[in-house]
């Protein structure tokens, strides 16, 4: 098994890695608070993405940053080849699909509380 890491002072937040005519770039995004979600978009050089991929909610950016390394791992190992230095240019998409989890959570948000007093008997 092969470890590759992505070294640099700052935060890993986003990742353009490519295979011939192949792009897929990992983005780290913000979906509000300390709600994190990995986008992962892939297609053609110089089209829009032609598939998409949202994980998340991580609860920190630094598990979201874990996520998107193991999958950079694998991608490497399917002979994608990193491109640090290259700008990533779907990350407007990414941050619209990223938005999706914050959708999601906000929908399925709710105050349980049980109150005892306030049961119907069985029976």
């Amino acid at each position: 098994m092969k470890l590759h890491y992505f070294h640099g002072r700052g935060p890993l937040r986003e990742l353009v890695l490519t295979r011939r005519d192949r792009r897929v770039e990992l983005h780290v995004k913000n979906v509000g608070g300390e709600i994190w979600a990995l986008v992962a978009m892939s297609g053609s050089d110089e089209r829009q993405p032609e598939r998409q991929r949202c994980q998340g909610p991580y609860h920190s950016a630094a598990q979201a940053e874990a996520a998107l390394r193991g999958v950079a791992g694998t991608l490497l190992g399917q002979s994608y080849e990193a491109q640090p230095g290259e700008h990533a240019v779907w990350s407007v998409s990414a941050q619209r699909l990223a938005r999706t989890i914050r959708k999601d959570r906000d929908a399925n948000a709710g105050d349980y509380q049980f109150d005892p007093d306030q049961h119907e008997p069985i029976g």
